[in-house]
């Protein structure tokens, strides 16, 4: 009967990863929706469960299961956004470096108000992905004029905005100079500090889960950008991942930690919006510091559109 797959399909969406299903399109655009899919499959269990209540129901075992089965399914995907948190207050302690991540979308964001972003955070690395070196530049003088003095690095992956992502470096962090960085379609920076001391800066920005980029290639894009942190002993990777702690690519993160996961505040927690002339798209934007790197403060990994991380 169709209400058999239907029931194994919503129990598949608690942890399609598990199931290898979280690269499957579909599954994989549902992921990062969890608080959404555990209201939906809670609302379906109660319809099942109230048409029990119906005079002499049909099938009533049947009723009964499915209502049992979504209420799980719903009570499941809820308990695994609420352990992640939803903290917005900053953490105690100081912080070691302070992460701002801003998809600009082709550059459409006023460049004052991300400059304001960074000056109100405090921000010490800004990844900037879909921003041309031309207008990071625009950012960084309005950032000088603050007295806040940045270095600027750009990577591109094609011709546009859309496939170009710019590192910005405090000062305070020391010189840094740009590395080669892996092909990821939509643009990555990769940057070493020059004295040796200190860890590797990296933005990154995957091509999405679409079907003309092609769901494998999108899974290997991610699966490289992970590995700038899994592949470094000391790193701070920041940036528009197209993905989520849920999906394959990430869920085996190594001796690299997930911001938000470390500090309890979920994959979608707090972000902080700056004016901008147009509203980017939303998207998963995440840092991750290694264990062993001095950058180990965890702050907010989002899926809007700015991210400030401590």
């Amino acid at each position: 009967m169709l209400l058999v797959p239907v029931l194994a399909v919503a129990a598949a969406t608690v942890d399609p990863a598990a199931l290898g299903l979280s690269t499957t399109p579909g599954f994989l655009h549902l992921v990062p929706f969890r608080l959404a899919a555990g209201i939906g499959a809670l609302a379906v269990g109660l319809v099942f469960a109230a048409a029990l209540l119906l005079p002499r129901p049909t099938r009533p075992w049947i009723r009964a299961t499915a209502a049992a089965v979504m209420v799980a399914v719903g009570l499941a995907h809820g308990g695994i956004a609420v352990s992640r948190g939803w903290s917005g207050a900053d953490l105690p302690g100081r912080a070691d470096v302070t992460v701002v991540s801003f998809n600009t979308l082709l550059g459409e964001a006023d460049p004052a108000a991300i400059a304001g972003l960074v000056a109100g955070a405090g921000g010490q690395m800004v990844a900037l992905p879909e921003t041309t070196r031309r207008r990071a530049q625009q950012v960084v003088d309005r950032l000088a004029a603050d007295s806040l003095h940045f270095q600027l690095f750009t990577g591109s992956d094609g011709p546009g905005a859309g496939q170009t992502t710019s590192l910005l470096l405090r000062s305070d962090l020391g010189a840094y100079r740009q590395v080669e960085a892996p092909f990821m379609l939509l643009g990555a920076v990769r940057a070493v500090p020059v004295s040796g001391r200190g860890p590797t800066l990296v933005a990154v920005h995957p091509g999405s889960p679409t079907p003309d980029i092609g769901y494998d290639h999108w899974a290997q894009y991610v699966a490289t950008a992970v590995a700038q942190c899994t592949g470094t002993s000391d790193a701070v990777v920041a940036g528009d991942f197209n993905a989520t702690v849920d999906h394959a690519p990430m869920t085996d993160l190594g001796r690299c930690r997930d911001a938000a996961t470390e500090a309890g505040r979920g994959p979608r927690g707090p972000g902080r919006r700056p004016r901008r002339r147009r509203s980017p798209r939303p998207s998963t934007t995440c840092w991750w510091t290694d264990p062993a790197s001095g950058c180990s403060a965890p702050g907010p990994c989002t899926s809007r559109a700015a991210t400030t991380a401590r």
